[in-house]
């Protein structure tokens, strides 16, 4: 699948979108935008037509859906490693270890009283 998000307008932009099955006729459209000037009638594959003025258009982006996926699996990866790591970082830092020693524990055992009788 692959989208074309066109935004319309300069000082507070609408987005618009159009939706097409096949690379080919996504890149027809997008070049039959990049390439025309006045108004503007073009349909994508599920059911939307759009009528603009080239004149309205702020910008255009031309986005593959797989790759788009992908893009975004590997920004939550990278994110994933980085908060791991400073984990690790944080764990091993003698400034933060001494201030942890010092707060003593912060969890509590639920249905254990302080004398830790069981009830």
């Amino acid at each position: 699948m692959f989208l074309i998000s066109i935004a319309m307008g300069r000082s507070q932009p609408v987005i618009w979108t159009l939706m097409f099955k096949t690379q080919e006729r996504a890149e027809q459209s997008f070049k039959l935008l990049q390439d025309n000037m006045g108004e503007i009638a073009l349909g994508d594959d599920f059911g939307q037509t759009i009528n603009i003025d080239k004149a309205n258009i702020g910008g255009m982006l031309f986005e593959d859906l797989d790759q788009s996926k992908n893009a975004h699996i590997e920004r939550a990866l990278h994110q994933a490693r980085v908060q791991a790591e400073g984990q690790t970082m944080a764990e091993s830092d003698h400034v933060l270890r001494a201030a942890r020693a010092r707060q003593g524990s912060a969890i509590l055992t639920p249905g254990i009283p302080s004398n830790g009788m069981m009830r």
